[in-house]
């Protein structure tokens, strides 16, 4: 909807739309995006959830807690359920030892039985058993499950181990039969005299212990070892050769084995981080080491980065708040600040066109925002019939004002005609040379009501064209006795409101008719009248007028003349006092008077001068 009467008004917003968008200071911002409503509302919101993410991330550390607690009991069960597996296998083999410890007596002399003996047994128990045979206290094993004779006597433990008629378990990391290491059960024989004559020997492989321990723990994170007081490995669960790598690297076994509670968190050897459990299987003999990552911080080789991230406890917590942040940007853009922009574009339109905006087409703004839309087109069409009535009121004005300037320069005019009709009859030249003063200053006025209904804005004199107009009619007047008289003006462009331009003006006439009245040559023998209007900082403005003298010529006194009176009055409209330098040569008045600014804030001088 538009209005015709708002032509003249678009013609200037038209010229000042560059100045009046606000997207160009928007796109001069280096951070817009931080103001943006959508942006802040869901980071002030979203933090509502830190809180409850705090909460989360408690719970779930201690819930992390809980679960290691539980982990390092079920690790310590696991460590005594292999231990108690360990010590009935250990258990087992010194009863079958016994078994046979009670039946090798009677067969000492009968080599051939002996050895049926025990091949028969371990023929029965292949599958927990490798190796079964009499070691006599000679040292010369004959009697064995296999067909093969064994010198222990040559082994220079032979003699203590003899010396010691008890039971005993013990490493070979080469079982005779077997290739491979085997656990040494040893089981004393004695006759029916109660007399020791050897060991009953039997042999658990190790292979067939590693096996248990593998089936048993599966996929679980766990390392299991059976480790000798004297540092001999039984058995492992994984690789028997890196077994001891598994171990803690700064304890000894001893060191180890004395633990009291019998666990530690510790590195080992490989430098990992573990929880170390360890439960003796006999006597404190034997002992079974089981170790696991406690933060699982070392999982198997497939597990990377993203993984372990998965395992954060702030993981759901963080994801929480990523997803309410980004449902929050979305319905705050969507619901509030989608129409808000839709709104402000209403606003510039109307701002840079002055058209009124057509309403947004969508079912789904809030009634508040709808609200607030209506509002501002109900206050558009207001403010443009407003402005409309407004801009006619200001075009009557300007129109009544040109006419009352007009008919003041016509009246004005017709004065200086009849004044110069009684000029020409007059015959007294005193009373004619009077006449002519004032018929000056009645023309000169005329010229400045002349000017005034000819500018386009009646608000706003362009003060060096007005000098210009009413100072060269003068100067053409000017003696052309020789030697001729040079006149010099330089104005810069200056615009004044008219309560300044006319005094300046009628000032300007007096000042230019007393340089010409008394106009004298200097020592150059020259004659000149410089006429000068120059803008200076601060928001002010000096007119100065000089002219060259000579003794003949004194300037006429300040404290008599009409003119000098009329120069003081003019000085005073424009709230300063004129300023005279006088030297052998040259006659000089100025004045500085500060510019009336045309906004309510200060602006630059640059913002009130014209062009000439």
């Amino acid at each position: 909807m538009d209005f015709p009467s708002l032509a003249i008004m678009r013609g200037r917003m038209s010229e000042d739309s560059s100045e009046l968008d606000p997207l160009d200071s928007e796109a001069e911002r280096p951070i817009s995006w931080t103001r943006n409503l959508s942006v802040r509302l869901a980071l002030l919101l979203s933090g509502a959830l830190i809180p409850l993410g705090l909460i989360a991330v408690g719970q779930t550390v201690r819930l992390q807690n809980e679960l290691l607690a539980s982990n390092n009991l079920s690790l310590q069960a696991l460590t005594a359920e292999f231990a108690q597996e360990e010590r009935e296998i250990i258990k087992s083999a010194f009863a079958a030892a016994e078994t046979l410890a009670l039946t090798v007596p009677e067969l000492t002399d009968d080599l051939a039985s002996c050895r049926s003996l025990m091949s028969r047994f371990v023929d029965s128990v292949s599958e927990a058993y490798s190796f079964a045979g009499f070691l006599p206290i000679d040292g010369v094993m004959d009697c064995a499950s296999a067909d093969l004779v064994i010198d222990y006597s040559v082994n220079p433990d032979f003699p203590e181990w003899m010396r010691r008629p008890k039971r005993e378990v013990r490493v070979n990391s080469y079982g005779p039969v077997s290739g491979t290491a085997v656990l040494v059960v040893s089981e004393p024989v004695f006759d029916r005299n109660e007399t020791f004559i050897g060991n009953q020997i039997i042999h658990v492989p190790h292979d067939k212990i590693d096996q248990n321990f593998q089936v048993k723990l599966g996929d679980r994170p766990i390392d299991l070892v059976t480790i000798s007081a004297e540092g001999d490995i039984l058995s492992a669960s994984g690789d028997r050769n890196t077994a001891l790598e598994r171990l803690p690297a700064k304890l000894s076994v001893k060191e180890l084995t004395q633990l009291n509670p019998r666990r530690i968190e510790t590195k080992n050897a490989a430098g990992q981080q573990r929880l170390f459990s360890i439960v003796p299987v006999l006597s404190n003999g034997f002992y079974v080491i089981g170790s696991w990552d406690p933060e699982g911080k070392h999982a198997p080789a497939g597990t990377g980065a993203i993984s372990q991230l998965l395992l954060t406890p702030a993981l759901f917590p963080i994801l929480m708040w990523l997803v309410s942040l980004v449902l929050i940007y979305v319905a705050l853009d969507r619901q509030v600040v989608r129409f808000l922009r839709l709104i402000s574009l209403q606003m510039r339109q109307f701002a840079q066109s002055r058209t009124l905006p057509s309403p947004t087409a969508s079912r789904f703004m809030p009634s508040e925002l709808q609200v607030i839309e209506d509002q501002f087109l109900h206050m558009s069409e207001k403010l443009l019939r407003d402005e409309a009535t407004l801009f006619d009121a200001m075009h009557d004005k300007d129109v009544l004002l040109k006419e009352l300037h007009h008919r003041v320069k016509n009246n004005l005019q017709l004065i200086s005609s009849i004044i110069s009709m009684q000029i020409r009859r007059t015959r007294n030249g005193v009373t004619a040379a009077a006449l002519k003063t004032v018929n000056r200053r009645v023309t000169s006025m005329a010229t400045v009501h002349q000017t005034l209904y000819q500018a386009s804005d009646l608000g706003r004199v362009q003060a060096n064209d007005l000098l210009r107009d009413v100072i060269r009619p003068m100067i053409d007047l000017a003696p052309t006795t020789a030697p001729v008289p040079v006149i010099k003006m330089s104005l810069d462009p200056v615009v004044l409101y008219p309560d300044q331009a006319v005094p300046l003006a009628l000032l300007a006439v007096e000042a230019v008719t007393n340089a010409l009245k008394y106009l004298g040559t200097d020592t150059a023998g020259k004659r000149w009248v410089t006429v000068s209007l120059e803008t200076l900082e601060n928001e002010q403005v000096r007119f100065t007028i000089a002219n060259s003298t000579s003794d003949s010529h004194e300037p006429e006194d300040e404290g008599t003349g009409l003119g000098s009176q009329l120069i003081r009055g003019f000085s005073r409209q424009l709230e300063t006092s004129p300023t005279i330098d006088q030297d052998e040569e040259s006659y000089r008045l100025s004045l500085t008077f500060d510019v009336v600014a045309f906004e309510p804030e200060d602006q630059p001088l640059t913002d009130i001068v014209g062009t000439s």
